[in-house]
C-alpha cells in the first residue's frame, strides 16, 4: 500500500510527466536499471474509443525517464488471442512514439517464455516482464464482460504466451490473474481512465473521465478503481484474492490520496495526445 496520486485533465503526455514528478519516480528506479513499459494494447482500435492505452502515456513515461537518464526503456505487449499486436501497436499510434524517442518495442507474442511457481500454480510468464528491473503498467481502467473491471492486475495478462491466455480463461480468470499479478509485482502502475469504456473491454461506448491515476501497489490500484467505478470487491474476486497472495493491500485511506487537481481543471484542456 502506498500513495495514489491523481490528476484530471486530457493531454495524456502532460498528465503521465506530471505524475510521474509529484511521485519522485526517478528515485524508484535503480541507478542503470531497464525499465518496461506494459500498455494496454488489447485489440487494434483507437485509444478515444475507450480500450487501449493512449499513446501520450507512453511517450510522457519515456520523456520523463530519458529527461532523468534512463535510457535502457522498452515497450512490451501482446494483443489477445487472434488478434496481430504489430498492427494494433501501429494503430495506436505507438509505432510513430517508439520511433520518436528511439525506444524499442517487443511484440511479447514472440519473447521466450520461463515457468515460475505463482500462489496458484506454474505458470509460463514471458521473459522480457520477469527480466526487466522496473517494470510498469500501464492499464486502461475499465470494464470486462467477464471480470467486471480490468485495471492494474488483469493488464498483466499481456506478460503470457497465448497459450497460457487460453488456460486463463479456461480456468475462470479471477484466480490466475490475481496469483499472476501477485507474482510480477508491477513497480509502478499509471492508469489511463481518460475515456475507458466502463462497460466492455473492446471499447466502444467510452465515458469521459478525463483522469490519471498513480501508484505503486497493483492490488490498492484496482480496488481504487472499484470505487470510482461505483463497484464493491466483492464484485471483482480478484482483486481480494491477490491480496491474500501478498500482491498488495486493496485498503484505501483518504490520506494516502493525492490529488494534483481538481476535476474542473480538466474542462478546456487539449485532446490527449495520441
Amino acid at each position: 500500500m502506498g500513495k495514489i496520486y491523481e490528476i484530471y485533465g486530457s493531454d495524456a503526455h502532460a498528465m503521465t510527466v506530471s505524475l510521474m514528478e509529484a511521485a519522485n519516480v526517478a528515485d524508484m528506479i535503480p541507478k542503470g536499471g531497464s525499465v518496461a513499459l506494459k500498455p494496454n494494447l488489447v485489440i487494434a482500435g483507437r485509444p478515444e474509443d475507450g480500450a487501449i492505452t493512449h499513446a501520450g502515456v507512453l511517450s510522457g513515461a519515456i520523456s520523463y525517464l530519458q529527461s532523468h537518464g534512463f535510457d535502457k526503456i522498452s515497450v512490451i505487449e501482446s494483443s489477445w488471442v487472434g488478434d496481430d499486436t504489430a498492427r494494433a501497436f501501429k494503430t495506436a499510434g505507438y509505432d510513430k512514439v517508439c520511433g520518436e524517442y528511439h525506444v524499442p518495442y517487443y511484440d511479447l507474442k514472440h519473447d521466450k517464455t520461463r515457468t515460475v511457481q505463482t500462489a496458484a500454480r506454474p505458470m509460463e510468464i514471458c521473459c522480457r516482464a520477469l527480466d526487466t528491473d522496473f517494470l510498469i503498467d500501464l492499464p486502461v481502467l475499465k470494464g470486462h464482460c467477464q471480470t467486471v473491471m480490468t485495471c492494474a492486475l488483469k493488464n498483466c495478462k499481456g506478460c503470457l504466451p497465448d497459450k497460457e491466455k487460453r488456460r486463463f480463461h479456461a480456468e475462470g480468470l479471477h484466480k490466475p490473474i490475481a496469483a499472476l499479478g501477485a507474482y510480477l509485482k508491477p513497480k509502478l502502475i499509471i492508469v489511463d481512465s481518460i475515456c475507458g469504456d466502463l462497460n466492455f473491454e473492446e471499447g466502444g461506448t467510452p465515458v469521459q473521465t478525463n483522469r490519471m491515476l498513480l501508484g505503486t501497489d497493483a492490488v490498492q490500484m484496482d480496488s481504487y478503481g472499484c470505487r470510482l467505478m461505483g463497484l464493491s470487491l466483492d464484485q471483482v474476486p480478484y482483486i481480494g484474492m491477490a491480496e491474500k497472495m501478498g500482491g498488495g493491500s486493496a485498503q484505501i485511506r483518504e490520506e494516502d490520496i493525492v490529488r494534483l487537481n481538481e476535476p474542473a481543471d480538466a474542462a478546456g484542456y487539449p485532446a490527449p495526445s495520441g
